[in-house]
């Protein structure tokens, strides 16, 4: 519905300057052709094209009768042009009065911000588990943009956490995801309800980035196949259930610390993932070589090696390094930016 008046708007305030450029020039070739020379200048031309279309009676051009045809193209204009200025002043009327110019200049912002991501995520729905990313992504720092076709959701999103980078649309067109940077993204994490929507959104990602990491949600357990056999990784939410509510049952103390460390909104520690570049300073080092009082809360909980090759859980400081190990760390936001930028 704002996206239709919002063109309709655009559509009008073209129609109406056509018809005020037509009536303009029309007056002006009328008396050139008459008297074989400028007979108004172009102001008055202008100024009679707008009292005959607002019909406010001012009078008309001084000599009207002077040039052959004139009154008729004036009654042309008239009956032309006051539909044409008629719809557009409703239209921009409506445009104003629903607030449709304010939103105009939200999505232009949106767009603004988007722009100047890179590396981001994209996310696409925030329905339940939409919302609960999205507040996972920003407790973290993580640069995200969402894509959701509901505006006045994600107006009231941002009024709760904050603003944040979004685009009104449809997750599955290739436009709207190219106006949410997908080609500079990170990565996608689709949540739409529909499994075939999240099979479109993997596909289309895939067409426009080939590189990008994707995660889809998934309902139907034989409808995963389908998305990891295009690249997406696959959380299906009712078996994550399943499994939470058997591990709190089995382990019921680990489940509530991760819980916690989750949950409390004043604790920012994450079990994240660092890989270890050619440029590291800690390549052909034992892992001792890391200063641990300087990134405050950082412990090292595994090494996986390059390719998956092997994983080392609680490694020993001796553990010798290599490129492209991933060590697997829990640490706050703070404290992993500072190590990444010294160590990775």
């Amino acid at each position: 519905m704002a996206h239709d008046l919002e063109k309709r708007s655009y559509q009008a305030v073209l129609f109406l300057i056509a018809i005020l450029a037509v009536g303009t020039g029309g007056y002006y070739l009328l008396g050139y052709l008459a008297h074989g020379r400028p007979f108004w200048g172009l102001g008055d031309c202008f100024y009679m094209t707008v009292i005959t279309l607002t019909t406010v009676g001012f009078g008309e051009l001084n000599d009207l009768a002077q040039v052959p045809g004139a009154r008729f193209f004036t009654v042309f204009i008239l009956f032309g042009g006051l539909g044409i200025a008629a719809y557009a002043f409703s239209n921009l009327t409506a445009f104003l009065v629903e607030g449709e110019l304010t939103n105009v200049f939200w999505r232009k912002k949106m767009i603004k911000q988007i722009r100047q991501l890179s590396g981001h995520i994209i996310l696409c729905g925030v329905g339940r588990v939409g919302c609960s990313i999205m507040r996972e992504l920003l407790r973290t720092q993580t640069p995200f943009a969402v894509i959701d076709p509901d505006e006045q959701r994600l107006r009231g999103l941002q009024g709760h956490y904050g603003e944040f980078p979004a685009v009104v649309g449809d997750a599955t067109h290739a436009a709207d995801l190219e106006t949410a940077g997908v080609g500079s993204a990170k990565g996608v994490i689709s949540t739409l309800d529909d499994d075939k929507d999240n099979l479109c959104v993997v596909v289309t990602c895939r067409q426009l980035n080939p590189k990008i990491h994707v995660i889809s949600s998934c309902k139907d357990p034989e409808f995963s196949g389908k998305l990891e056999l295009i690249g997406a990784e696959v959380v299906m939410p009712s078996a994550i259930g399943g499994l939470r509510m058997a591990s709190q049952m089995i382990r019921p103390r680990v489940v509530r610390y991760l819980d916690r460390m989750l949950r409390d909104e004043h604790c920012a520690v994450r079990i994240e993932d660092v890989v270890l570049t050619s440029g590291s300073n800690l390549i052909g080092r034992p892992l001792s070589a890391i200063d641990f009082d300087d990134f405050g809360p950082l412990l090292v909980m595994a090494v996986v090696r390059r390719d998956g090759e092997a994983t080392l859980y609680n490694p020993r400081r001796s553990v010798v390094l290599n490129e492209g190990d991933t060590l697997v760390v829990q640490t706050d936001a703070e404290s992993l930016a500072r190590f990444r930028e010294t160590h990775a």
